[in-house]
């Protein structure tokens, strides 16, 4: 089987999940390659290279010469008449996009590269809505003919549709194969906004388990507390709320030694920053901004709790199901979040975890002074985590799923009642 990844951009350095799936697909047999609009001009991500497929990308430039926009149009129309395919050389010429705006020789470039190559069956597949949009649009069209499938993270259905008609995905699920959400909130969300639920189906992101070591952790009297959170610095990750209970918790208990180590960057970094020198717990608090996947298993090593306490941001912008609350839970690291989109689908409050409701300050230290102060709980709730990402969220397991979903839209192409797939399986 040969699948073709499209993007908008590629490779992204925050889309580490993408490039762990090709991995997963290529391990399975799967012959991979991407098609992509632009390159990220920073933030790029290296790991396509180190997996092996730095040579599959083929990125399609928008020449602004009208005399070399005039010429692609000329030989896409001068393809389409020599296949008899007439009926999308007028659709092509007389389509209003109100939605997709993009020049016609574009269009063409795009559907050239994604038609090249031989394969038995082929698959295109999108991560994020509006790469499916884009690929739907050439569909109905007629310019391509290949099964479509798209992956919904959270971003696509929430922030992405601020300002926009609720029938923007109308063309995707007129024209998609099988939509992927990576959890059930996001299901219910697709179907309410008119995806057929026979094309609709949950496939999670998952996380190579053997990559992460798992440890008991265990809390001595006098042993430095280590808090630890990973996230952009965007409002979505609540680092805000993160920083305010450590700051309360710190001033509540004098007598205890705590440290909180906080991964990632972005927008907000400074914010950040500054609150913590505001709040009088700088001291304890260590930013370390980006870091190498290695370097960030160390620090996981070393922590006892992971926190992160996701809230829906002022534009409407929502997680998924965070890969590092994955992560966290592999390596034996009770979790502290929130009850907010697919997080209580990984940590189960109570059991693996504790969740507090969102914004709220109080509750959130609250929750990590009782996991200090109940040393088992730490133990415990971390050995059921790894429980749960080794059986729900194991990156093979869900990589054997989606290439059971290709198969089958391949093997029964138009079929529009496909039986959900087992991981199982």
């Amino acid at each position: 089987m040969k699948v073709t990844y499209f993007s908008l951009s590629f490779p992204e350095l925050t889309q580490t999940f993408v490039f762990n799936e090709m991995k997963g697909l290529g391990n399975l047999g799967t012959d991979i390659d991407v098609v992509a609009l632009s390159r990220p001009t920073d933030n790029v991500s290296n790991l396509p290279e180190d997996y092996g497929f730095g040579d599959r990308i083929r990125y399609v430039t928008a020449d602004k010469r009208r005399f070399a926009r005039m010429a692609v149009m000329a030989k896409g129309a001068a393809q389409l008449l020599s296949r008899g395919n007439i009926r999308a050389l007028w659709r092509l010429l007389t389509s209003r996009d109100d939605e997709i705006k993009m020049p016609i020789s574009l269009k063409l470039s795009i559907a050239a590269k994604l038609r090249s190559g031989d394969a038995t069956a082929k698959v295109i597949h999108c991560h994020f809505g509006p790469a499916g949009r884009v690929v739907a649009h050439l569909k109905r069209l007629g310019l391509i003919d290949a099964p479509i499938t798209t992956v919904f993270h959270g971003y696509d259905l929430t922030q992405y549709m601020d300002g926009r008609s609720p029938q923007v995905y109308r063309e995707l699920f007129e024209q998609a194969d099988l939509l992927i959400p990576i959890s059930d909130l996001w299901r219910s969300r697709l179907i309410d906004l008119g995806a057929p639920p026979e094309k609709v189906t949950t496939i999670r992101l998952g996380i190579d388990c053997e990559a992460f070591d798992f440890k008991v952790r265990s809390v001595t009297p006098g042993e430095k507390i280590r808090f630890i959170t990973i996230g952009r610095m965007t409002e979505k990750k609540g680092h805000r709320f993160t920083i305010e209970a450590f700051s309360q918790l710190a001033s509540r208990r004098p007598d205890l030694d705590l440290s909180l180590d906080i991964i990632g960057n972005g927008p907000l970094l400074e914010d950040i920053r500054n609150l913590a020198q505001d709040l009088g717990c700088a001291d304890r608090i260590h930013f370390h901004g980006g870091m190498a996947h290695q370097e960030i298993r160390r620090l996981l090593s070393q922590a006892h709790i992971f926190v992160l306490p996701s809230v829906k941001a002022a534009d409407g912008d929502m997680e998924g199901i965070p890969v590092s609350i994955m992560e966290a839970m592999a390596m034996g690291i009770v979790v502290i979040s929130t009850h907010h989109s697919g997080i209580p689908e990984l940590v189960s409050h109570k059991e693996s975890g504790l969740l507090v409701p969102e914004r709220d300050t109080d509750a959130l230290s609250d929750a990590m002074e009782r996991l200090i102060m109940n040393a088992p709980l730490i133990q415990t709730m971390g050995f059921q985590g790894r429980q749960i990402v080794e059986e729900q969220f194991n990156e093979e397991k869900q990589t054997r799923a989606l290439l059971l979903s290709f198969k089958r839209i391949t093997e029964h192409p138009g079929s529009r009642s496909l039986d959900r797939p087992s991981v199982q399986e």
